[in-house]
C-alpha cells in the first residue's frame, strides 16, 4: 500500500532508537553496581509502569520524569535511589543507537518525503541522537517544547501546522500504540505501525503494518 503522502513523522524513541535494549542495558549496570540481585526485567516494566502514568501528570521536563520514575521503580524492589542515578539515566538515554534499519530506511525515506520526529523527551537529549540517524530531519518536536506528552495530540498539532500539509498526507510512523497512533488517529494523520516485533492489537487498524523502517521504504515505494 503506498498512500499519497508528503510527510512521514516518526516516534523517535523505540522506533527509531532501540529504547527497549538501552532502558535493559542501562538498568542492568545500575544494579549490578548497587550490587544487588533483584530481576532487571521486572524493574524494567515497573519503571515503564511509573513512567506513563508520569507523563500524563502535569508537565515536568522528561529528565526529571526519568529519574522521578526510575526512584519509585527502585524502591519498589527495596534497592537504594541516589539522585545521580537518575542524572545518568537522562545521559545514558542520548547515547543510545538506532536499529540497524534506520539509517538506510530513513536515508531512503529522505529521497521521496520529508521527515520529522515527534517525541516524548527533552532538546538536549535528542539533539545527541538526532546525530546517530545518518539523515537531517525537516521537523524536530519535543515535549518540553510543547510543555505536553504523548498521548497528547498537542506535538502533533504543531507539527500539522509547521509541516503545512492536510493531516490526510502526513504519515505517523511509531511503534507505541498507547502513546502515538491514537493521537495520530486523533489529528487525522495516517497511521503506520512500526511493530519492532510487538504483537499489540490496532483499533482501528493501522494504514499501513511493518516490522522496520526499510519495510516502511519497501511499501512507500522509496
Amino acid at each position: 500500500m503506498s498512500p499519497a503522502i508528503d510527510w512521514i513523522t516518526f516516534d523517535c524513541y523505540g522506533t527509531l532508537i532501540d529504547w527497549d535494549r538501552g532502558v535493559h542495558s542501562f538498568l542492568t549496570s545500575l544494579l549490578i553496581q548497587k550490587r544487588v540481585s533483584v530481576p532487571v526485567d521486572e524493574v524494567m516494566r515497573s519503571w515503564q509502569a511509573f513512567q506513563f502514568k508520569m507523563v500524563q501528570e502535569p508537565f515536568r521536563r522528561y529528565r526529571v520524569i526519568l529519574a522521578m520514575s526510575l526512584e519509585e521503580a527502585l524502591r519498589r524492589f527495596k534497592v537504594s535511589y541516589s539522585p545521580d542515578d537518575g542524572h545518568r539515566f537522562a545521559h545514558a538515554m542520548g547515547s543510545w543507537r538506532p536499529f540497524k534499519d534506520v539509517a538506510e530506511g530513513l536515508a531512503r525515506l529522505k529521497r521521496k518525503f520529508k521527515l520529522g520526529i515527534i517525541s516524548n523527551t527533552d532538546k538536549d537529549i535528542i539533539a545527541r541522537t538526532l546525530t546517530y540517524l545518518g539523515v537531517e530531519m525537516d521537523l524536530v518536536i519535543t515535549s518540553e517544547e510543547m510543555r505536553a506528552y504523548k498521548p497528547s495530540t498537542k506535538g502533533f498539532e504543531e507539527a500539522l501546522k509547521r509541516m503545512e500539509t492536510p493531516p490526510e498526507r502526513a504519515l505517523h510512523a511509531a511503534f507505541g500504540v498507547a502513546y502515538d497512533l491514537g493521537a495520530a488517529l486523533a489529528v487525522g494523520m495516517k497511521r503506520a505501525i512500526v511493530r519492532r516485533g510487538r504483537l499489540e492489537k490496532v483499533d482501528p487498524p493501522p494504514d499501513i503494518e511493518v516490522m522496520t523502517i526499510l519495510e516502511l521504504a519497501d511499501k512507500l515505494g522509496a
